[in-house]
């Protein structure tokens, strides 16, 4: 028998329901995002002012910043202020990030 629970008001009955079948609720990023694509190369959320969200790899250094729309995103080395702005096929594209605080 699936978990389901049943709310009942004076005028309405809700029944809620796991968003998936197995019970797993899953957290990561679409596949096609560039949420995705950061967490592939070690970049981890670090706040939101507004509509702009920042990503952080503090080991490396490196600052990546985009908008809600999703469609580019620009990384900075934080030593050096220099930076590049990729969409997200070009970011797909990055197998590694080079910057004055780590280099390999």
């Amino acid at each position: 028998m699936a978990d389901e629970t049943t709310e009942t008001t004076a005028d309405t009955t809700t029944a809620v329901t796991p968003s998936a079948p197995s019970g797993v609720l899953d957290l990561r990023p679409p596949k096609e995002s560039v949420r995705a694509e950061l967490c592939r190369l070690g970049l981890e959320f670090s706040s939101t002012d507004g509509s702009t969200e920042s990503w952080r790899d503090y080991q490396r250094g490196v600052l990546a910043t985009f908008d809600d729309s999703g469609t580019s995103v620009t990384l900075t080395d934080v030593k050096t202020n220099l930076g590049r702005t990729l969409t997200l096929d070009g970011l797909k594209a990055v197998t590694r990030i080079d910057t004055m605080t780590a280099a390999d």
